[in-house]
């Protein structure tokens, strides 16, 4: 290969083929001259890259990653792992609790059916099941088996009107189902997950209809409310499947709450457009008079047209699903302060950056600031990003002492890594670190909850709950998980008479029950990855970590890694190969090129694979379509 400088070959704006080009050089020419500005900057971008943070596997780190690893590590900057912080900030996750068994199904529909028939509801059409797509049968309760009533069915029938599209992009006439047979499919999954967890927690009293107490003479309600519910996906099908509790759906959009009146009552306020005669209705902010309205149809649901925080009444259990940003952690607050059960799966965890707006809340109340600090935790807050040596005795104290050593723009990196949504990638090794930064978040919000419910509010105020030894939260997943990317689920309850998993059995020959529920391995993968990433394979060992101090290597991925697959890695490097080959029997000089439009991803691993060869490398290209790596 013949002498030439990186800056010369940087130079070249020589044309590439399609594929790729292995280009002779021609040495100096008056076109080739570079300005002594891009020489600088070229050199700063070097300094800059011989700074950058690189991974266990000598890839640079990206920006989240590096706050990873400094979260992790013993010292800022450090790429030694604290057994400490793995031990006390890696994710624990349980498994979802127990599905009711087919008895209690059968039980459980039966009382349903009586208050179905005396509402004049006609149970759903079972037909529905023989378009499904990829030939998979609905989920209980959206099984044809149960056959719900249609107003509870996610999907629409045939005799139900599809909305139409004006010229602003409002649907208009639609009672808000899901045509798309994929997207049904998923949102079936996601809400069987959610009413699974709400039937699990409720108590042996109320789990069991003949023995529970119903409100209309008088007696105490169970009371469960779905916060930020839409248009009452979620909250119809509970008020359908437990008559003898009272289901209240909670939401900022006025247009979203008459789309689920449309769909159990037939009608609603505004005129069938999405408006109530107002133009532009569906926009004009939340009105301060907050309102709630009982169906007509259902007298157990009701909707409240307002906000999370200005909800009034008591209630036993709030769910919600896929709530925007700060509408996820204000339900749990909610609940606390409530002493009530929760089920939140949260959405959009970038929003939770200070610089992130959330349309959704602007759109119906004209204001936009955030109101939570984060992290929420302060032993989330005091291990992360310290600036000192790891040590037990420092974390308690900074714990107890309230001080907060994460900055915040190192939680905005992670929050905004966390907003993944690549549903391809959830049982592979790539993006594990991406949906690591999702399980911080969750776990930052369970640590706060655990603070709470310990009553170290960070907010200085006091519980008046008693029997602390008996509330839990846990994190589990959605089962599947294709179900969704945003498949966590945080779950929470302060009595042992609503612990979801009361009914396991941990020995079936003995009949004993299990308090404490089991953790499911398998969704320990993408945090055992990430951290091979960041700090190798035996990170963990004698640190006090899980599994004895020691991560083991995720089951079927000893070659892939964070940001590509072990098969792209092999073809980049036998692309590489055979222009090595190829140079020996040409002449002097040659330089390969690869094509643009290959994505940063791509070019990162070409980057890494030629480092690790020992060849030089460099990009060429200002703007993202005109990028491509070099190879000499």
């Amino acid at each position: 290969i013949a002498p030439i400088t990186e800056t010369e070959m940087a130079t070249q704006n020589d044309d590439a083929p399609e594929g790729h080009a292995i280009e002779k050089s021609h040495g100096k020419s008056k076109d080739m001259a570079i300005s002594s500005k891009a020489a600088r900057n070229a050199a700063a971008g070097a300094r800059q890259k011989s700074k950058a943070r690189k991974g266990a596997n000598g890839v640079l780190l990206k920006k989240f990653e590096s706050v990873m690893c400094d979260m992790f590590s013993t010292s800022i900057s450090s790429n030694e792992a604290c057994g400490e912080a793995l031990h006390r900030l890696t994710p624990r996750y349980s498994e979802l609790p127990p599905f009711v068994n087919d008895r209690e199904r059968q039980e459980l529909i039966r009382n349903a059916e009586v208050y179905w028939e005396s509402r004049g509801l006609a149970r759903g059409c079972c037909s529905r099941d023989e378009a499904m797509a990829n030939g998979q049968p609905s989920t209980w309760p959206f099984d044809s088996r149960t056959s719900l009533p249609q107003c509870g069915c996610v999907r629409g029938g045939e005799k139900r009107k599809r909305p139409t599209k004006t010229k602003t992009g409002k649907d208009t006439g639609g009672v808000g189902d899901v045509h798309n047979d994929d997207r049904a499919q998923r949102k079936e999954l996601q809400l069987a997950n959610m009413i699974q967890c709400v039937l699990a927690l409720l108590p042996d009293h109320v789990r069991h209809p003949d023995t529970a107490k119903i409100g209309n003479d008088g007696n105490t309600t169970f009371r469960i409310v779905d916060f930020a519910g839409g248009t009452g996906h979620l909250a119809v099908p509970l008020a359908l499947l437990l008559p003898h509790c009272e289901v209240i759906c909670v939401d900022l959009k006025k247009w979203s709450l008459d789309l689920l009146h449309r769909r159990v009552d037939g009608t609603s306020d505004d005129d069938g457009t999405g408006n109530d005669g107002r133009e532009n209705s569906h926009k004009l902010p939340c009105q301060s008079g907050n309102v709630l309205k009982t169906s007509k149809v259902l007298p157990n649901l009701s909707t409240y047209h307002g906000s999370i925080q200005s909800y009034p009444h008591d209630f036993d259990i709030g769910v919600s699903l896929h709530a925007c940003g700060e509408a996820s952690d204000w339900t749990m607050r909610k609940c606390l302060r409530q002493e009530a059960c929760w089920v939140v799966c949260s959405c959009c965890c970038g929003k939770l950056r200070r610089e992130a707006g959330n349309p959704y809340v602007f759109q119906s109340t004209g204001a936009n600031e955030k109101e939570i600090h984060y992290p929420q935790s302060k032993m989330f807050a005091s291990l992360g990003g310290r600036n000192n040596e790891c040590d037990a005795a420092a974390v308690a104290d900074n714990v107890s002492n309230g001080q907060h050593l994460m900055k915040a723009t190192m939680f905005d990196e992670i929050a905004r890594a966390a907003d993944y949504s690549e549903l391809g990638d959830v049982r592979k090794p790539r993006n594990a670190c991406r949906r690591a930064a999702k399980a911080l978040v969750e776990w930052d919000r369970l640590l706060y909850a655990k603070e709470c419910m310990a009553c170290v509010d960070n907010s200085g105020e006091t519980a008046t709950r008693t029997n602390h030894h008996e509330s839990n939260t846990v994190l589990t997943r959605m089962v599947p998980w294709e179900a969704s990317p945003k498949n966590d689920i945080l779950i929470g309850w302060f009595q042992d008479a609503y612990n979801p998993y009361r009914h396991c059995m941990i020995n079936t020959s003995r009949q004993t029950l299990a308090t404490t529920p089991k953790e499911d391995a398998s969704c320990d993968v993408d945090f055992q990855v990430a951290l091979h990433h960041l700090f190798g394979k035996n990170v963990g060992k004698d640190s006090g970590a899980r599994r004895n101090g020691v991560i083991s290597e995720p089951a079927g991925a000893e070659n892939d890694q964070n940001d590509w697959t072990a098969q792209e890695a092999a073809e980049i490097e036998s692309q590489i190969e055979q222009f090595l080959e190829n140079s020996r029997t040409l002449s002097e000089g040659m330089v390969m090129k690869f094509p643009t439009g290959m994505g940063s991803r791509k070019r990162k691993l070409i980057h890494y694979t030629a480092e690790s060869m020992g060849l030089r490398h460099w990009s060429e290209g200002k703007k993202e379509l005109e990028k491509r790596v070099v190879v000499w």
